[in-house]
């Protein structure tokens, strides 16, 4: 078992909504490998490039604080191989991130390689997935189905992360919402329909390749908002097996006699990831 935990360095700002679990803390001695570098980086298309690199620590240490941020590292940001622009220090909620000042686009390879002294040389990489194409979002006040229609490419192997937000009276998507898909008008889409109902749901396309398919989310409460928002986000397969495993190891966490879930990693020589995500966000009124 890798000596890591769901956290990783703990901040991807996206991942906000995701990385929220309970636990039940054991103190089991694990195998720890030494110290190792860690690099976080989610990137987004027309965005600047946020990486956070930190310091890995024992699986059985609780303590979030305890992932000592690297502020002297050495951090370099490669688009096709070539050296982007030197990456700039910045504090966002109290923690550091190297950002670059081009931004990211599609149909680019970027490497993130980071180095400090005493510690070996770490490197990911990925790519940027299409932009989704879903449309036609649908609900209605005081019901439980929201609808949208997304139209898979056919012939390449697709990843999706979905997730549902109703808007506050502030008229910001401030609640995310938990859903299944609907088990008799979804039960096609993907191969297992649970009865448990989770703020995101995690996808490949080899059930619908190349369709154009109508998804049905139930809520587990009535939709009261006047203002509902599907996020739809295509992932590279990096991105997939990431968040993937993440899932898979908070609905076994608190388990004593479960196998631990080891967090997926594209870090050669440390921990983390460096994966692409493309998001779209279907924005509309519950009638």
């Amino acid at each position: 078992m890798n000596s890591m935990r769901t956290f990783f360095a703990g901040g991807i700002l996206l991942l906000a909504g995701l990385l929220t679990s309970c636990e039940q803390r054991v103190n089991i001695q694990l195998p720890y490998e030494g110290d190792k570098i860690v690099v976080n980086s989610l990137l987004q298309p027309d965005s600047v490039a946020y990486i956070r690199v930190t310091r890995s620590v024992p699986a059985n240490v609780y303590d979030d604080s305890g992932f000592q941020e690297i502020n002297n590292a050495q951090v370099v940001l490669q688009q096709d191989g070539v050296d982007l622009s030197p990456l700039q220090p910045q504090v966002i909620k109290g923690r550091t991130y190297f950002v670059s000042k081009e931004k990211v686009t599609t149909g680019k390879v970027y490497t993130i390689k980071a180095a400090a002294s005493g510690m070996t040389p770490v490197s990911g990489e990925d790519t940027l997935p299409p932009s989704p194409v879903v449309y036609d979002p649908a609900t209605q006040r005081g019901s439980t189905k929201v609808q949208f229609i997304l139209e898979d490419r056919a012939g390449v192997p697709d990843y999706y992360q979905i997730r549902l937000f109703t808007y506050g009276p502030d008229m910001q998507p401030d609640t995310i919402r938990s859903f299944r898909l609907d088990p008799v008008l979804s039960n096609n889409l993907i191969d297992a329909i649970t009865n448990s109902y989770y703020s995101t749901l995690i996808m490949s396309d080899v059930r619908f390749d190349g369709k154009t398919a109508t998804f049905v989310l139930e809520t587990d409460l009535p939709i009261n908002a006047s203002q509902v928002m599907v996020e739809v986000s295509a992932l590279t397969k990096n991105a997939y097996l990431y968040f993937r495993s993440i899932s898979m190891q908070q609905k076994t966490s608190g388990g004593l006699i479960t196998e631990p879930v080891t967090v997926f990693t594209n870090i050669r020589n440390g921990y983390g990831i460096v994966a692409g995500i493309n998001s779209k966000r279907l924005v509309f009124k519950a009638e």
